[in-house]
């Protein structure tokens, strides 16, 4: 598994050739790095959202687990 701190840069990299694909008038070039971006950005705080209910559950706190 990658650093989070690699996801973010790798998300917002592909993020900056998104916007520089819609400057230069590749409009679905664009669109595709923008969802590509969009991919690596979900996965990051996917993983934040479950380990913070694995936490929650260790502690045996199963309403804020929900």
């Amino acid at each position: 598994m990658y650093n989070k701190i690699f996801k973010l840069i790798l998300a917002v990299g592909i993020f900056g050739v998104a916007i520089w694909q819609f400057i230069d008038g590749e409009i679905g070039n664009g669109i595709m790095y923008l969802l590509l971006s969009l991919v690596f950005l979900f996965l990051y705080f996917k993983n934040e959202f479950i380990l913070l209910a694995f936490l929650r559950l260790r502690k045996q706190d199963f309403d804020g687990a929900k």
